[in-house]
């Protein structure tokens, strides 16, 4: 008797199968576990951590039906057949959403990146005639033309789905890691682990789908790799908890930057009078010429510009202002940012071109700063300064 073309042949299942349907299924229970743990997490970008938890919590369900369905269990339970189908179409597009958090430091859902769970929703409908069967009919289907059919259509669009989103993922990955601004090195490396996981998925199921392979083995060893993806992930939150900050690196700030003790300028030889003349310089610079929008501004460059030595422009910053020569720019570059957000001028300009404009070389860094400084993301800022204005107007 010849194998069935829809469930899998699984009379006298070898020590490999077994082996990795306990992985599965070990990995599937520790996936709910990391994803509640996530939900759980109040500190960094919730957004991101919600829609890792989704990821996983997705994963944990897709690694459950192959289980399910390769054991044979959905015979005996034909009810819980097919209720993983329309999770396949969720992976890609969470990866991708996750990532772009994680990289821009966005951490607000906007209402139009609930169309890329539509083809979640489309298979969900698609098959609601089926979950409202009865379980005779439904065990029927499964070594039926009918059921053969449904699994090249589902796996088919599946991986057309996957290739753009994966594709738009690592291009984003890249630009991240080459970005100017410091990048979190343990946030990269988990992104890095997630998508390439999901592409070796990929790669493994275009294989199967073009050779038409069916056996036990692959239809548990690529659900597999999942439970790894999980455990890896356990195991990074544990070693190096940042992996799950959503922050970006802080700047490095050099000593001489850096507001310090008093005893750090006792030698200096800046009198009193000197430091206010400086001062005046600085700040009247600042308002009129703007060299805080060069997004490769430094001390020594400033200290140039000014004819002032770096060392005295350091100290009046520190001591005059009580700032950091970093949050000094970056509150002139926070507050023309809020000044273009709020134009008419430039309303039509995205977050990335003026933070660009202000002198950030980098969406991530522009709205941790912006939020440190204002409590709220420059989406946000705009979005809030909108609604008061159509409130003024109705009023």
């Amino acid at each position: 008797m010849g194998k069935p073309n829809g469930l899998p042949y699984t009379s006298g299942m070898n020590s490999v199968v077994k082996v990795l349907a306990i992985l599965n299924l070990l990995g599937a229970a520790q996936g709910v576990l990391l994803a509640a743990a996530l939900l759980t997490i109040k500190r960094g970008n919730r957004t991101a951590n919600y829609l890792l938890a989704a990821f996983i919590a997705v994963m944990a369900v897709l690694v459950s039906g192959a289980l399910v369905f390769t054991t044979r269990h959905v015979l005996a339970y034909p009810h819980l057949s097919y209720l993983h189908h329309p999770f396949l179409y969720l992976i890609a597009p969470l990866l991708f959403l996750y990532v772009r958090t994680l990289t821009t430091g966005e951490d607000r859902f906007a209402r139009k990146d609930w169309l890329h769970f539509l083809p979640f929703a489309l298979c969900l409908i698609y098959l609601l005639p089926f979950y409202l069967q009865r379980a005779e009919a439904k065990q029927a289907v499964f070594n039926s033309l009918e059921y053969e059919r449904w699994y090249l259509w589902r796996h088919g669009l599946a991986l057309i789905q996957v290739v753009p989103y994966l594709s738009l993922t690592v291009v984003r990955l890249i630009r991240f890691a080459r970005q100017n601004q410091p990048v979190n090195r343990a946030v990269l490396f988990q992104l890095r682990l997630l998508t390439a996981g999901i592409a070796l998925i990929l790669v493994g199921g275009v294989i199967r789908f073009l050779f038409r392979d069916r056996s036990l083995e692959t239809n548990l060893l690529l659900p597999s790799i999942g439970p790894i993806l999980v455990y890896s992930l356990a195991f990074l939150a544990l070693r190096k908890p940042e992996a799950f900050d959503a922050s970006p690196a802080p700047e490095p700030v050099p000593l001489s930057d850096q507001t310090a003790a008093p005893k750090k300028y006792e030698r200096s030889t800046l009198t009193p009078e000197r430091a206010e003349e400086y001062l005046a310089r600085l700040l009247r610079a600042m308002a009129t010429e703007k060299p805080f929008t060069d997004g490769d501004l430094t001390l020594q460059k400033l200290a140039e510009l000014l004819a002032i030595p770096a060392t005295h422009l350091s100290q009046v910053v520190n001591e005059r202002l009580n700032q950091s020569f970093s949050d000094f720019i970056n509150s002139y570059r926070v507050r023309e940012a809020q000044v273009k957000l709020l134009d008419p001028a430039t309303k039509h300009y995205s977050i990335l071109a003026i933070a660009e404009e202000v002198g950030f070389n980098s969406k991530s860094t522009f709205n941790a700063v912006f939020k440190k400084q204002t409590g709220l993301t420059p989406s946000e800022f705009r979005d809030n300064s909108k609604a008061l204005e159509s409130a003024q107007a109705g009023g």
